[in-house]
C-alpha cells in the first residue's frame, strides 16, 4: 500500500513538471503526429534598454555621446572644447555661400525674394493694421524696459554699454523674446545641464547656439549698415527711406534711421529654435512652441514700429541657414550595420527620383505633449 501511494505521488509530480505528457498519453497517434508538425510559438526576447530611442547609454568615461532619436537614427556628439563656438564662426561664415546658394535652393531663393518684394509693397498697410489692432485690444505700442544693470563701456567713439534690462509691459515682453539676454540664457542653460549630467548633446547644443547666433548677427549687422533702411517709427515717408551705404558715424549717430533691414531679433530667434529642434528631434513640440513665440515677437515689432514686415523673410532665412550649418558641423551620424539579407540591397536598374519642389519638401510631424495635440511642419532645404 505504501509503494502504491509513492508511485501515485511521483506520477503527479511528473505530470506537474511536464503537462504535455498527460496530453500525449490521452491523444491518438495520428493526432500527435499532426501536433508535432505544427511550429512551436517563438518566445519574444525583450530588447536591451540601451537600444530604445529614449535611452542613451554612457560611454566608458561616464559621458553620454551617442543618441538614438528614432529607429535606425543615431547621432554621435563629441564634447566641445572651451570657446570652440567662437573660432568656428569664421568657418561657418565661409561655408554659408556654398550652403545657401546651392543649385537645389534656386526655387527657395526666388520665393524668398518674391515674398520680400510682395511684403514691401504692402508694408505700410501691414504696419497700420498691426498698430490699429494693438490699440483695439489695449496693447501698448511702446517697448519700454527697466534697466537693472548698467556698466558703461566704449570703443573709440562707439558706446557699447553692458546693460541688463527687463520689460515692463506685455508688448515689451513679446519683444524681449528676441533680446540677446534671452538667447544667452537658453544657451547657458544647455551648458549648465550638459556639464552636470555629462551630456555631450546638451553641451554641443550650447556651443552650436553660440556660433549660430553670433554668425547670424555678423551678417545681419553688415546688411543693416549696407542698406540703411528707416525703422517705421522714425520713417519720413510710407515704407521708409533707404540710405544705402551710410558712413559709420552717420549710422552710429542715429541708428533707428538705418537699421531696419533685415530683422536681427527674428534671425536670432530662428537660429535658436532650429538648433534645438535639430538636436532634439524626438521632442516634437519644440518647433510649434518656438514658431508660436516667434509669431508673438514678430507682431510686437510691427506694433512698436521697430520693423517692417518685409524685413522678416531674409532675417529668418539667415538664422535658419547658420543654425543648419552649425548643427551639420557639430555631430556625426552613426552608421548602422548593413543587412546580410541579399534582398535588402536590391538588383537591377534604378530610376533616381526627381527633386521635389520647395513646397513639397516639408516634414509634417504630429505630436502629443501632455494635454496638447497638434502637428508641426518644417521646411527641409
Amino acid at each position: 500500500m505504501l509503494a502504491t501511494s509513492t508511485g501515485l505521488t511521483q506520477a503527479r509530480e511528473r505530470r506537474a513538471e511536464n503537462p504535455d505528457s498527460l496530453i500525449a498519453n490521452t491523444l491518438p497517434a495520428d493526432t500527435l503526429a499532426v501536433e508535432a508538425q505544427k511550429p512551436k510559438p517563438t518566445r519574444l526576447t525583450p530588447l536591451p534598454m540601451d537600444s530604445l530611442p529614449h535611452i542613451h547609454p554612457r560611454d566608458a568615461k561616464g559621458r553620454i555621446t551617442d543618441y538614438t532619436v528614432a529607429p535606425g537614427v543615431t547621432w554621435h556628439y563629441d564634447k566641445p572644447k572651451p570657446f570652440e563656438w567662437a573660432y568656428h564662426i569664421p568657418r561657418d561664415l565661409g561655408q554659408f555661400p556654398g550652403f545657401a546658394f546651392r543649385k537645389e535652393n534656386k526655387e527657395t531663393l526666388i520665393e524668398l525674394a518674391a515674398g520680400s518684394v510682395a511684403l514691401w509693397v504692402a508694408d505700410q498697410a501691414i504696419i497700420d493694421w498691426s498698430q490699429d489692432f494693438g490699440k483695439f485690444i489695449g496693447l501698448k505700442a511702446a517697448s519700454t524696459q527697466k534697466t537693472l544693470i548698467h556698466i558703461p563701456f566704449s570703443v573709440g567713439s562707439a558706446n557699447l554699454p553692458f546693460e541688463f534690462n527687463v520689460p515692463d509691459n506685455l508688448n515689451s515682453t513679446f519683444y524681449f523674446l528676441g533680446d540677446g539676454w534671452t538667447h544667452l540664457t537658453v544657451a547657458s542653460s544647455f551648458w549648465i545641464y550638459g556639464g552636470i549630467k555629462k551630456d555631450n548633446r546638451a553641451l554641443r547644443t550650447s556651443s552650436q547656439l553660440g556660433e549660430a547666433i553670433f554668425s547670424t548677427g555678423l551678417v545681419v549687422q553688415t546688411m543693416k549698415r549696407l542698406t540703411g533702411r528707416q525703422s517705421p517709427y522714425v520713417a519720413t515717408k510710407d515704407r521708409g527711406e533707404w540710405h544705402l551705404f551710410p558712413s559709420y558715424n552717420t549710422y552710429q549717430n542715429f541708428v533707428p534711421n538705418y537699421d531696419a533691414f533685415p530683422t536681427g531679433h527674428l534671425a536670432t530667434a530662428m537660429a535658436t529654435v532650429t538648433v534645438i529642434a535639430e538636436n532634439y528631434p524626438e521632442y516634437h513640440f519644440i518647433r510649434p512652441v518656438g514658431y508660436g513665440l516667434m509669431g508673438l515677437l514678430g507682431y510686437s515689432m510691427l506694433n512698436n514700429g521697430v520693423h517692417w514686415a518685409s524685413d522678416y523673410p531674409v532675417g529668418i532665412a539667415l538664422g535658419y541657414a547658420f543654425a543648419k550649418i552649425a548643427v551639420r558641423n557639430g555631430r556625426t551620424r552613426v552608421e548602422q550595420p548593413e543587412s546580410t539579407d541579399p534582398a535588402a540591397h536590391g538588383t537591377g536598374f534604378q530610376v533616381l527620383p526627381h527633386p521635389k519642389p520647395w513646397y513639397r519638401r516639408g516634414l509634417f510631424s504630429p505630436y502629443t505633449y501632455g494635454p496638447f495635440t497638434g502637428a508641426s511642419w518644417s521646411l527641409r532645404l
